[in-house]
């Protein structure tokens, strides 16, 4: 019989009213406990789900997939590895992107106060357009959006780092400055005439710019930058860092934040120079020091001269430390036009090598080390392997928890009928004794026992679709950005079907078996 027809027949709409009543249980105990085994599968598969994701993210993660190969400084072939590196060849062999050379070191930085001098790990990449430049500077990992708009427009010869805000506070900043001070060494004597302070005998502050601070960077270090600004730093042609020199001495320039206007500041010069000189100081805003020393924060650089009086260096200062003491909470800055200049340093200290995967990991660490003398620490290596490792069993296990789950779902439905078989075969031997056909019967338990699934089903998605959306309102959240629990995936449609149609069918061969007896057998309860 067909289920319109069940539906549409009295005595059998009946039935199934009856009979479901007693297939629910006291008190509907077989659909609560029915979809209580539900929610807990639903709540497995979205933690699962959810784990899952994190680690797909974590493997398309730069900061996990991006390998470093330092440099021994003659202990293998590094420029021959360069070299393969950029085979088209091993790229698609060995799962990789790109590569690019960097450089490390540390540097000393002032914070905020001349007492505060921090010792910083630095890495200075090839380029900053990359996969994982991109990666440490998405929504996720800024802290409070200090960003810059766009990495792509980020002139390549910047002298911008990017900082971590562990760091920015270890140097005394509660909220982002556009510029940091480098720790530069400097002639005493000749700072000290050029009117430079010196917070400590030999050296002055070096304004950088800031592109964007961070939560975290791969490696721990504390700030990375182009090597644009790693050449500079060692360039020993023209000294592009050294203050003491009298165009940087008698350039008064300032990087002036979008909030304050830059009338205020000029009235500040003026009414500092008026006091030393009879000239007029004259402001013009300047776009050519924008490329290499633009910070992430919107704002406008000036630079003040006197055409018509030469300003001894103590007056420069006396100007510069009336700008600085008015406007020392605004962000406004001195900075300086740099005199850069071509210059290659030769070695590098790392080849970082941006993998689309992590399954020839090990084939690639041979290669290198067979074919160019040159090899990868081996704690990288194992700790991505297991990562790799961990992502694979990951999905086993989360197929391996849907399947079981269905399994209990199964014996549960079995479990079910036959106990309810037990109590009411005799009737259903009347049934069939009077000419209901086994056809007809098997059809009304399938439609009772679909109605209770899907019934199940329903109130037990809602269940953990509840509690996900509670925990991400609580903000119980990994990372603080990712959901513990994700029921939305092919994985859960599929499960949904999958216990329907099993169930279905667990039904239809459990009651075709046991509806297999005779009348006679079921009602005498013969075996």
């Amino acid at each position: 019989m067909k289920m319109f027809d069940i539906l549409k027949n009295d005595y059998f709409r009946l039935f199934v009213k009856r009979e479901g009543k007693v297939v629910l249980g006291k008190n509907f105990s077989n659909l609560w406990l029915l979809t209580a085994v539900l929610t807990a599968t639903f709540l497995a598969i979205a933690f699962s789900n959810g784990s899952l994701d994190y680690l797909s993210y974590k493997m398309d993660d730069p900061f996990i997939n991006w390998v470093d190969i330092k440099n021994e400084y003659g202990e293998g072939d590094f420029y021959g590895l360069e070299y393969a590196l950029d085979s088209e060849e091993n790229k698609e062999k060995y799962h990789y992107s790109g590569y690019q050379g960097d450089f490390y070191t540390a540097m000393m930085f002032y914070g905020r106060t001349d007492d505060n001098v921090q010792y910083l790990k630095c890495r200075f990449f090839q380029d900053l357009n990359t996969p994982l430049v991109e990666k440490i500077l998405e929504d996720d990992n800024v802290v409070r959006n200090w960003k810059v708009e766009d990495l792509a427009a980020v002139h390549p010869n910047t002298i911008g780092v990017v900082i971590t805000e562990e760091a920015m506070k270890k140097l005394g900043y509660d909220k982002a400055p556009s510029f940091i001070d480098h720790q530069r060494w400097s002639e005493g004597t000749d700072a000290t005439e050029y009117g430079f302070d010196m917070p400590d005998e030999g050296f002055v502050r070096l304004p950088v710019p800031v592109l964007a601070v961070v939560k975290r960077l791969p490696g721990n270090v504390d700030l990375i930058s182009g090597s644009y600004f790693y050449k500079q730093y060692n360039n020993d042609d023209t000294f592009p860092f050294y203050l003491c020199k009298e165009n940087y001495a008698r350039t008064l320039c300032y990087f002036i934040p979008s909030e304050v206007e830059t009338a205020k500041v000029k009235a500040i010069v003026d009414k500092a120079a008026s006091k030393l000189t009879e000239a007029e100081i004259v402001m013009d805003e300047l776009s050519f020091y924008v490329p290499e020393i633009q910070p992430f924060r919107q704002g406008t650089f000036v630079v003040f001269d006197c055409y018509d009086d030469y300003l001894s260096y103590s007056s420069l200062k006396e100007i510069n430390a009336a700008v600085m003491d008015s406007f020392k909470d605004n962000d406004v800055h001195r900075v300086f036009s740099y005199e850069f200049s071509d210059y290659e340093l030769s070695q590098r200290a790392y080849i970082s090598v941006h993998f689309n995967d992590l399954h020839k990991l090990r084939d690639f660490e041979s290669y290198i080390r067979d074919n160019f003398k040159v090899k990868i620490e081996m704690s990288q290596i194992n700790a991505k392997e297991n990562f790799n490792a961990v992502s694979t069993m990951g999905h086993i296990l989360s197929w391996g928890i849907i399947v079981f789950a269905i399994v209990c779902i199964i014996l549960f439905i079995v479990n079910l009928l036959q106990s309810y078989f037990q109590k009411v075969k005799r009737n259903l031997g009347t049934f069939k004794a009077f000419g209901i056909s086994n056809r007809d019967l098997i059809s009304v338990y399938v439609l009772i026992m679909s109605v209770i699934i899907i019934a199940a089903i329903v109130m037990s998605v809602s269940a953990t679709w509840l509690v996900q959306g509670t925990m991400h309102v609580c903000g119980i959240l990994k990372d603080g950005v990712f959901d513990y629990l994700s029921l939305w995936s092919y994985k859960t449609v599929s499960s949904i079907v999958i216990i329907v149609f099993a169930s279905v069918y667990t039904v239809y061969a459990v009651m075709h078996r046991l509806l297999k007896a005779t009348p006679g057998d079921l009602i005498y309860d013969r075996q």
